[in-house]
């Protein structure tokens, strides 16, 4: 079985130089194209190799007004108002007749989870009183 080793090595080399030789290779351009300098330094062409720019797909409206997500006005004066924006957290505006203004503080966690009926809100109202 020895003997038959070193001419199994010798095949099986020749072989696989016989398959990377059958592989298509690319031709080089005909010399009285143009090249880049790169090209011509016989380095790969990057004009080729790059993806173009990346061109703005969408614009951005600055200066919208905001609208309410609810409004309400009561009977006896008091405003309610509501803002639900993307990616703030709720904000809440009551202003009553006699000039008493609450604002529902942001919440220190923003993150989305379920409510825990059991815990006490962290949001609480923020009074201003003018007279």
């Amino acid at each position: 079985m020895k003997p038959h080793l070193p001419i199994a090595v010798a095949l099986a080399l020749a072989f696989s130089s016989a398959a990377m030789a059958a592989q298509p290779v690319d031709e080089p351009p005909p010399a009285d194209a143009p090249q880049s300098a790169n090209e011509r330094a016989g380095l790969p062409d990057l004009g080729k190799i790059n993806r173009p720019g990346a061109e703005a797909s969408s614009k951005v409206d600055i200066n919208v007004p905001r609208t309410p997500s609810f409004h309400e006005v009561s009977p006896n004066g008091t405003e309610i108002t509501e803002y639900r924006d993307k990616g703030k957290p709720v904000e809440i505006n009551v202003q009553s007749n006699f000039g008493t203004r609450y604002q529902m503080s942001a919440s220190p966690d923003t993150s989305p989870s379920v409510h825990d009926s059991g815990k006490p809100s962290t949001r609480l109202p923020s009074v201003n009183l003018h007279y």
